[in-house]
């Protein structure tokens, strides 16, 4: 059409006005018509416009009789310099610890889910201490693994359960080893043993956030408030024998020490009971 109109303009000055407007006309009904093409066949290939939709229709990711299995893990690894601990004190060292955690629950009621966690925890500490007046060099191991039975409670923030707070109340039984060795004066060293046990009971709050269909990630803090209660037997030297009882009462926020996790929920589709 443009092409059609353009043809018949000519130099003349008058002519030139009264084709300017046709040829503007022209260019807007076109326009209008591609416009009008484009919005009754919308596109609806956009993977957030997708991903949103599943969560809209009957989506109940903690109704009652859906399962739920998960994994998460922290690491922490610290440089420690003049820190008083319990029994010595660090003038230089280094601490590394990460705890790995396995999942699995059913939910008993709506909202409301009953679980078990194994978690396997790993400390490695190499550095310079004092211990009784006494400047040591230490390197120590420990393995942990834990059993946690735990009730898990949902509070959805949003309308379409996709971002939800939780609380986790859980009681753990741990058993593990820790394996040491103290040099003094350079030649004179030190082999311990330890069995260790532990009971704890915690409350540990989080966050999940649905991101692709029924797989959300999991943000939680470990025991928030809690008990725990250590006991290690000690052996040094394979002769000297010794015991020491812990308990310990903590409101620790500690974000170096984040459980981040990834979960998968089944029956999300499913109506509520």
């Amino acid at each position: 059409m443009i092409e059609k109109i353009s043809a018949v303009i000519i130099p003349d000055v008058k002519h030139r006005y009264h084709v300017l407007p046709i040829l503007l006309s022209g260019i807007l009904i076109s326009f209008s018509g591609f416009a009008q093409k484009k919005s009754e066949n919308p596109r609806r290939t956009d993977p957030y416009q997708l991903m949103s939709k599943y969560y809209e229709d009957d989506f109940n990711p903690f109704a009652k009789g859906n399962w739920y299995v998960g994994f998460a893990f922290s690491l922490q690894d610290q440089r420690l310099q003049n820190q008083s601990r319990l029994f010595d004190k660090v003038l230089d060292g280094q601490d590394l610890n990460y705890d790995l955690t396995f999942r699995g629950g059913y939910f008993l009621n709506n909202f409301l889910m009953a679980g078990a966690n194994f978690i396997y925890s790993r400390d490695k500490f190499t550095g310079t201490v004092v211990q009784e007046s006494d400047t040591i060099i230490r390197q120590n191991i420990t393995g942990i693994g834990t059993i946690v039975p735990s009730l898990k409670t949902y509070f959805p923030l949003t309308k379409n359960n996709r971002l939800s707070f939780f609380n986790e109340l859980g009681l753990g039984v741990g058993f593990g080893k820790t394996v040491t060795r103290d040099t003094r004066n350079k030649d004179e060293i030190n082999k311990s043993h330890t069995d260790e046990f532990a009971f704890t009971a915690g409350i540990s709050p989080g966050i999940t956030f649905f991101a692709i269909e029924n797989f959300a990630f999991e943000i939680q803090l470990n025991n928030l408030i809690g008990y725990k209660l250590q006991v290690s037997n000690k052996t040094t030297n394979e002769t000297e024998e010794s015991k020491i009882t812990t308990h310990n009462v903590n409101f620790n926020i500690d974000l170096l020490s984040l459980n981040l996790g990834l979960a998968y929920y089944f029956g999300t589709k499913k109506r509520r009971k």
